[in-house]
């Protein structure tokens, strides 16, 4: 690319100690400017070329139903809990605002087709939470009261189904735009076989756990043509059989996506976080007032050191048919995590 030049030499607007003090700068419209004071000397730089251009719109739409349920009781020997329940769904044509991959559309030459649920829809989501204050030595103004008594104990209990996700290719572009011909990856354009529904960890570690038999770009597979031989799984193989995709999915055949949009789902979740709480009451002093007191707490995230698999993300290999990650988890989320904190109230 020619260099932005960096003065106006010889500019006869300008008088020799304007041409010292004159400097090099890019204006908003991406033109280069020669700044002298407060006056501008503006000299267009070529014509520049643009790697991407953004431009909002409202062409998506929204929309969220729910049932929610829930159950809560206070007992007067310290123990209290909530339950909540939700049944529900959330619909989209695009659930991030980007910009960047995950707001890329697979066909978006037709929005109407990527009406489906939301990245984030988790259709059943359960939360339980109980706390107990221990009854023991409560209120004992002994020192076994000061130790052993005002201890509390919680507990969160979350589950939900999962999230859903796309399975698409790069085999395929979308169905062809005016210069723009080669979006992809897009959705495959056929199921041709329903895979297994399983949200379970097991289904997401194991490979092709709900697509057994799922033939992968350059898997080695019987050559239909030669008995007892095999053959690279290509595209251009003549007998689909012997395609990527097969035998659940179509993606060597342009056209219109064949399934919906975020038309799977899972890994699902189950987590368990507790945390133990001291207090201690602390003698009136100058520095503080009568009700200062000092918490311990110890929490305890994942207590059980539950196996917990990341969703999928839009685009990667865990979600292209072809490859042999596809269908997999992308990895774990946290283990179990244990944090002490100390809290000074006055």
């Amino acid at each position: 690319m020619q260099a932005a030049p960096t003065a106006v030499e010889g500019d006869p607007a300008l008088t020799g100690a304007q041409q010292a003090e004159a400097r090099p700068t890019l204006d908003r419209r991406g033109v280069v400017a020669t700044v002298v004071g407060n006056a501008l000397e503006f000299y267009d730089f070529l014509t520049y070329s643009f790697f991407a251009v953004y431009i909002p719109t409202s062409d998506v739409n929204a929309n969220y139903n729910a049932l929610n349920l829930r159950l809560r009781r206070q007992f007067n020997n310290g123990l209290s809990f909530d339950t909540q329940y939700r049944y529900s769904k959330s619909i989209d044509q695009l659930s991030n605002e980007g910009p960047g991959a995950v707001t890329n559309q697979t066909d978006p030459g037709h929005p109407q087709t990527e009406h489906g649920p939301s990245d984030f829809d988790a259709k059943h989501y359960l939360n339980f939470w109980a706390l107990y204050d221990l009854p023991f030595f409560r209120n004992r103004s002994s020192l076994a009261g000061k130790i052993l008594g005002g201890w509390q104990i919680n507990g969160l209990m979350t589950w939900h189904t999962g999230f859903p996700w796309t399975p698409v290719t790069g085999q395929i572009n979308s169905v062809p735009l005016t210069s723009a011909a080669t979006i992809n990856p897009t959705r495959p354009t056929a199921l041709l076989t329903q895979p297994g529904g399983s949200t379970s960890n097991d289904s997401f570690i194991t490979p092709n756990a709900n697509f057994p038999g799922l033939i992968h770009q350059g898997q080695q597979v019987p050559d239909p043509a030669n008995p007892g031989a095999t053959i690279s799984a290509q595209c251009s193989n003549a007998d689909p059989t012997t395609r990527p995709g097969f035998p659940y999915f179509a993606i060597c055949t342009p056209g219109a996506p064949g399934i919906g949009r975020n038309s799977f789902r899972g890994p699902g979740y189950f987590g368990v976080d507790m945390s133990v709480v001291k207090k201690f009451g602390l003698p009136a002093l100058k520095l503080w007032k009568e009700n200062a007191s000092v918490e311990l707490r110890g929490n305890f995230f994942n207590v059980f050191n539950k196996l917990n698999l990341q969703p999928f993300s839009f685009g990667t290999d865990n979600t292209k048919i072809e490859t042999a990650l596809f269908g997999r988890a992308p990895g774990a989320l946290a283990g179990r995590v244990i944090e002490f904190q100390a809290r000074f109230v006055f």
